[in-house]
């Protein structure tokens, strides 16, 4: 029989040993948020929900690089409940992280949700199962392959053409918001190669599905909402449960399950469809042929994956181009008058041979218009990685107090490398005019594409074994859509002189607002002449 001095010996004992328990989660905790004290860092607008939420609705160009200016290349910051934050703007150390897939991988909530979404994909999975899933998709995205599909492309651009025409009517001018042709442009460029369906069907409601995950809820900044938002990115799972985001995937998934199984089955003789291609779903079928694991739901994944990602960072690069030529009419008339000239010297607008010719070719001044919008105009805010092991970073430039060059990091530690603001703008690689939007800096031999890091020494498709997949693609749709519109148009700001931001939207891409109208969503309108 148990006395009430057992009871009380037993509780006691499990008090004390749950004392003991919480003492070290507390020290463990402790250990975790200190780990980057050393480093500086701009002061934590709120020791509850850190510095997360307000770089979220900052503007771009207000945050990265100021604390550049003032903190270095390395520095930390904070996430809700003082989570530590380690920005890594050393290019060295940048390129350890991008190019070390064992050591760092997309962080936790990352990796959950997309495949909480749409299912596992070349955008969620890690190490070696990325790898396999990348290799079986290279073949679709080869210089070779794109070279095949450009035809595709050019078709769309000439679209885009008469279906801005159409618009301007009998006015040879006015103000339109162009960013909802370019996505659809950019929509149809991949579906119409990669998997044969084409997304200008009035009744699909793919597009839709895709604008509202991407630009995503922007909903009120409120405590309630804040808390919402620590609770699921502590619990990345909770993504599962009902909510709109969710629903707008499933729909998603069971509407590009349908075109994929009729594509899928038909994969062998998609050559038999005018006009399009199934550059995807024939890889992925000619696997599967081979004897490899894939199914009709692997083709899925990958093709939303792939319809998510490559879609709106390229049509909102390409929105980012017209309105930097709108506002600088110099660059603008000097790029028109080259393009003009190649088509009188050579009997016609110039083609995917000639946009991608290693060789000068009388495009030069183009080709660097194209390579400094992709350097000053780039999607991503920053690259996200998570140290799975504990591991030694070595660093390009000293660490300030202590003039280390390694900096040691623990397992769970997110780093956050920053593109847009950071490495691709960054001072001791471009010059002192390196936030400075001048394509002449790639007419000259500079050795600052030695010193950056990424394809061309810039970050805008990543760097390593996660480096864009599709970027011959996408450079392919905004070479040849940009030489087509600036031949056909031309493009001013609207009168109103309304003042446009970019910020950081959705899945981690930056877009155009209306200042003082951010409620209406993305919106990107400018002057459009139509050209004799």
């Amino acid at each position: 029989m148990f006395t009430p001095t057992y009871w009380t010996s037993s509780l006691s004992t499990l008090l004390k040993l749950l004392g003991l328990w919480t003492t070290y989660k507390l020290v463990l905790r402790w250990k975790h948020v200190s780990a980057l004290s050393f480093l500086p860092g701009p002061p934590t607008i709120s020791y509850i929900w850190g510095d997360g939420f307000d770089l979220k609705k900052a503007p771009v160009g207000t945050r990265y690089n100021v604390w550049r200016k003032t903190y270095g290349p390395v520095y930390r910051l904070r996430e809700p409940l003082m989570e530590p934050i380690l920005v890594m703007g050393d290019p060295k150390g940048a390129l350890h992280v991008l190019n070390k897939p064992v050591l760092y991988w997309r962080p936790v909530i990352d990796r959950v949700i997309l495949a909480l979404w749409f299912g596992p994909s070349v955008l969620s999975t890690e190490a070696t199962t990325h790898a396999q899933r990348r290799q079986k998709l290279l073949p679709a995205f080869t210089p070779q392959s794109v070279k095949q599909v450009s035809t595709v492309l050019d078709d769309l651009a000439h679209n885009l053409v008469d279906e801005l025409n159409d618009k301007l009517g009998l006015d040879d001018s006015i103000v339109m918001d162009v960013s909802g042709a370019l996505h659809r442009f950019a929509l149809n460029s991949i579906s119409r190669t990669m998997f044969a369906y084409d997304l200008s069907d009035p009744t699909s409601t793919i597009p839709t599905l895709l604008k509202n995950i991407s630009d995503g809820p922007d909903g009120p900044d409120t405590t309630l909402t804040r808390v919402a938002a620590v609770v699921i990115n502590t619990f990345p799972r909770l993504m599962g449960l009902p909510n709109p985001m969710k629903k707008w995937a499933t729909m998603l998934r069971t509407e590009l399950g349908k075109i994929a199984e009729a594509a899928w089955d038909s994969a062998e003789h998609i050559d038999t469809l005018a006009g399009m291609d199934a550059r995807v779903l024939e890889v992925l079928s000619q696997a599967s042929k081979s004897g490899e694991n894939v199914s009709k739901d692997d083709a899925v994944a990958e093709i939303i994956a792939l319809l998510f990602a490559g879609s709106e960072s390229t049509a909102n690069v390409m929105g980012e181009l017209l309105y930097e030529l709108a506002h600088q009419p110099k660059i603008q008339t000097r790029v028109r008058d080259e393009l003009r000239a190649f088509e009188v010297s050579n009997g016609g607008p110039p083609g995917h041979a000639d946009l991608f010719a290693s060789s000068k070719n009388g495009l030069d001044y183009f080709n660097a218009v194209i390579m400094e919008t992709l350097r000053c105009k780039a999607v991503l805010m920053d690259i996200a990685r998570e140290a799975v092991v504990d591991d030694a970073i070595p660093l390009k430039d000293p660490l300030p107090g202590t003039g280390e060059r390694i900096l040691h990091v623990r397992k769970g530690q997110i780093i956050s490398i920053p593109v847009r603001d950071g490495l691709n703008v960054d001072t001791s690689i471009w010059g002192d005019d390196a936030e400075l939007f001048r394509p002449e800096r790639w007419l000259t031999h500079d050795d600052a594409v030695e010193r950056g890091i990424g394809p061309g020494g810039i970050l805008t498709f990543g760097d390593g074994a996660k480096a864009c997949l599709g970027r011959q693609f996408a450079m392919a749709e905004l070479k040849i859509v940009a030489s087509t519109l600036i031949r056909n148009f031309s493009f001013q700001p609207s009168e109103t002189e309304l003042d446009i931001d970019f910020y950081h939207l959705g899945g981690n891409t930056v877009k155009p607002k209306i200042r003082g109208r951010e409620d209406e969503g993305v919106k990107l309108p400018l002057r459009i002449s139509r050209l004799a």
